[in-house]
């Protein structure tokens, strides 16, 4: 009879977690649903970073269900690639209605506008002069790319039933609209053409007229705003700020591998590094395999030119793990070639600086040649000569930076010198002093602790 009690009363618990199992599910979805819609600015110029904020809010609103999207632009363009994305964050992979409101879509912000369900024109906007350009020469775009962004014109254009060869227009000067443009402009359409030519459905007054007319009048209105994280990244991830970021890291980090201790040069060159590490991670593809590569690279370097003499295979492989970091970080639009631009020059700037305006810098001084005058036994000042002279050396005491066995390197007078012992192995990090001096021959021994 215990057993008969036992089994329904199992049976019956399993069902009621089951069944509130349920109804919680049910229950917790009906809870994310909002009652308002969602307002994502396009304040600035569109790259990697807003690609990453509207990717990240269509997201979440996939999740929280909003009534709708509204995607403000107010932008004079940006990234091919970068609006490319946020085309298909909205196009493709929005589960909510969303609704472009226009106060400017200059280039690759009109294609974002178009991308949306519904398109609404404010007063005094424009929306067009989409051609592509070269960051580098302010030139417009070979014909290769441009072909493929016209054609993304037209697609967008043709998926929201939007007028495809006004579209196409936008991006070249050979489309020729009636009425509208020649054979040698580009289209930008002002509020009532882009609605005249069905590239906007409706103009509105404001914000709220707009919503008024799409069907959302009395809907609160809710702003999603880049967080301080994502605008910080947005900085840092700007090709000249990640170039000034890379060259300060490098530089801070030799600087310090050169000097005892760890001062400011280090701390300078870790939190560069760390700086942009977060930037790439918060608004570009990059991943922690990408952040090995910069450390790699750059522990390369300092092996280079702390421990192997001249510039050999380590010094190559140190720079080509920073490069490929640095192409897989920035893929789009050839960034990574303008970082890699920027990064040469800043590197020219902060080498001119370290040997010509600071030339009795600890650094700079790693790379004199210390010289004392020296004359020539039996003769007189005259005969004098230039001859590397490190008497003064004698007597005085540094740290074994290799081990010496016996030959090896050390620091002493925070000067790197290669030593010798009387044939005493002496380990690395042991206190030496200088016994000898026989020209450029220094010989040293460890200093017995008391």
């Amino acid at each position: 009879m215990t057993t008969t009690l036992r089994r329904p009363s199992a049976l019956s618990f399993a069902v009621a977690v089951a069944l509130f199992l349920s109804l919680y599910a049910q229950f917790g979805q009906a809870q994310t649903v909002t009652n308002s819609v969602w307002l994502i600015p396009i304040e600035t110029e569109i790259t990697t970073a807003t690609a990453q904020f509207v990717a990240s809010r269509v997201e979440r609103a996939n999740k929280e269900r909003p009534l709708a999207l509204v995607i403000y632009l107010d932008t004079p363009g940006g990234q091919i690639i970068a609006a490319e994305h946020i085309v298909n964050s909205i196009l493709q992979d929005s589960q909510v209605p969303t609704l472009s409101v226009v106060s400017n879509a200059i280039s690759a912000g009109a294609i974002i506008a178009m991308s949306a369900e519904q398109v609404a024109m404010l007063p005094g906007s424009s929306i067009g002069a989409a051609t592509a350009i070269n960051a580098f020469t302010g030139e417009n775009a070979g014909e290769k790319i441009n072909s493929v962004w016209r054609n993304q014109f037209r697609s967008v254009a043709e998926a929201r039933g939007r007028n495809a060869d006004v579209a196409e227009g936008m991006v070249s000067t050979r489309i020729e609209i009636p009425g509208l443009s020649t054979s040698e402009e580009l289209i930008t359409l002002s509020s009532a053409q882009a609605v005249e030519y069905d590239i906007a459905d409706i103009q509105a007054s404001n914000l709220t007229d707009a919503l008024e007319k799409f069907g959302y009048g009395g809907v609160a209105v809710e702003r999603l705003e880049p967080n301080l994280a994502e605008r910080l990244g947005g900085s840092l991830a700007n090709p000249l700020i990640a170039a000034a970021l890379l060259v300060l890291g490098i530089g801070g980090i030799l600087i310090e591998a050169f000097s005892p201790g760890f001062g400011l040069p280090g701390v300078i060159g870790v939190l560069a590094l760390v700086a942009l590490g977060a930037g790439a991670f918060i608004a570009t593809p990059a991943g922690t395999l990408d952040m090995i590569l910069i450390l790699a690279g750059v522990l390369l370097l300092v092996l280079e030119l702390l421990v192997i003499p001249g510039f050999g295979v380590a010094g190559v492989l140190g720079l080509a793990a920073i490069v490929i970091a640095i192409v897989r970080i920035f893929p789009n639009d050839n960034q990574w070639a303008y970082v890699l631009g920027y990064t040469a020059i800043f590197g020219a700037i902060l080498t001119f600086v370290l040997f010509w305006m600071l030339p009795n810098s600890r650094f700079v001084r790693i790379f004199a040649l210390n010289t004392r005058l020296a004359n020539t036994p039996g003769n007189d000042s005259k005969s004098a000569r230039l001859v590397a002279s490190y008497d003064y050396m004698l007597g005085q005491r540094g740290i074994a930076l290799s081990d010496l066995r016996p030959a090896g390197v050390a620091t002493i007078n925070n000067e790197r010198r290669d030593v010798v012992t009387e044939g005493d192995f002496i380990a690395n990090g042991t206190e030496i002093e200088v016994i000898l001096v026989q020209g450029s021959r220094i010989v040293v021994k460890a200093v017995a602790n008391a």
